[in-house]
């Protein structure tokens, strides 16, 4: 009974943060990013001066769910931190497949480094960072530079990535659900798989009570870069499950862990290559 009422205020405090945030910053909503239905961008500002960093946040919900709408808490709070923040809608599986998901995200993420400047944000300062299926597909941005490239961009264009409770092998996911969007897919779409390349910089965030996507993932693909130019930063946080990694981005639940800061840390100081 306990924990039914603490999950029943968990999504009554964070439906209120979503409908407060477009009272607490400036928001551009249903901004187009590509032709098509879905693809639109919502665009959070920060009250000061530019020209302000920006992060394109990613969403997460398995693959299968999940909407721009139900992150608008993040974007607020990271616009409060002094980002211009962009949180794309994409297609989801099964009506969509793995690579038309990355094909969305890269086309967004393309779109936000080409109108930075119009949001009041600087294009060589561009972060992209996703929770869950939204960290793998910030990943697959990252490591594999097929998809920003299809999209008229490359990694070289973005000053870094930040994946919070991240598949980034299959391996790490436990919802059998998660597990069969992989089934018979191309061992390519698993960001591990990709740590050969040149990237940019990696912020690689974990709960170590998550028991949706095992902690594991995220140390196995932080030892696999260990070895390169430019090793990830890593931050285990004791006590965070999977959603509360994600929520502790906005208060109150900022007191768990200073996720926030840590991200903002990172991001401000990250820079494309000249």
């Amino acid at each position: 009974m306990l924990g039914l009422l603490c999950d029943k205020l968990v999504s009554a405090t964070l439906l209120v943060l979503n409908l407060l945030a477009p009272v607490e910053v400036h928001v551009d909503t249903n901004r187009a990013y590509a032709a098509g239905t879905g693809h639109q961008a919502d665009v959070y500002r920060p009250t000061g001066p530019g020209p302000s960093p920006v992060l394109v946040f990613l969403y997460g919900g398995g693959w299968r769910n999940g909407s721009k709408e139900d992150v608008a808490y993040v974007g607020a709070a990271l616009a409060r931190k002094g980002f211009v923040v962009v949180i794309p809608e994409y297609r989801h599986f099964p009506a969509a497949s793995l690579t038309d998901i990355l094909s969305d995200n890269a086309a967004a993420v393309a779109w936000t480094i080409g109108h930075a400047s119009e949001f009041g944000g600087d294009p060589r300062r561009v972060v992209v960072a996703g929770h869950s299926s939204g960290a793998w597909a910030a990943a697959m941005l990252g490591l594999d530079a097929r998809w920003l490239t299809q999209a008229g961009s490359s990694p070289a264009d973005l000053a870094g990535i930040v994946g919070l409770a991240g598949p980034y092998a299959t391996s790490a996911l436990t919802d059998p659900l998660d597990r069969q969007v992989f089934s018979g897919a191309d061992p390519a779409l698993q960001p591990i798989n990709h740590v050969a390349s040149r990237h940019p910089a990696l912020l690689l965030l974990t709960g170590a009570e998550d028991r949706d996507v095992r902690p594991s993932g995220t140390v196995a693909l932080a030892n696999r870069l260990e070895d390169g130019a430019d090793p990830p930063q890593t931050h285990v946080y004791p006590g965070l499950g999977h959603g509360q990694l994600v929520r502790s981005l906005s208060f109150p639940f900022s007191v768990q862990a200073p996720t926030a800061d840590d991200i903002a840390r990172f991001a401000i100081g990250a820079h494309a290559e000249p």
